[in-house]
């Protein structure tokens, strides 16, 4: 594209973003964490790394065994403290507080 044209933008330039209905019987507050779990594993825009470690947590925090919700903080920590060290049995997924928490008994 010039700077001196028009360019008219087309709905074929953007690619299709698929997204996962909600069951028409659930609702975030009707305590089914179990469902919410596992549906927040399937949302397309969280990195690969986060969804393996939803799956292998069983959509879990590994601090605090609480559920993650989709509104939660959801961090990534390294057992080891090694920043470099990305391995899957290295990373573990914690609420956003759990990892602060964490962080501060070890400090």
């Amino acid at each position: 594209m010039t700077s001196n044209k028009i360019h008219l933008i087309i709905h074929s330039d953007h690619d299709i973003k698929r997204h996962i209905k909600v069951q028409k019987t659930r609702s975030p507050y009707d305590g089914d964490w179990v469902y919410w779990g596992n549906r927040l594993r399937k949302i397309p825009d969280k990195p690969l790394r986060v969804i393996k470690l939803l799956k292998l947590q069983q959509s879990k925090c590994d601090n605090c065994r609480l559920w993650f919700k989709s509104d939660d903080t959801i961090e990534i920590h390294h057992k080891d403290r090694n920043r470099r060290n990305n391995m899957i049995k290295n990373l573990s997924l914690l609420h956003g507080h759990c990892h602060d928490e964490l962080h501060r008994r070890c400090a």
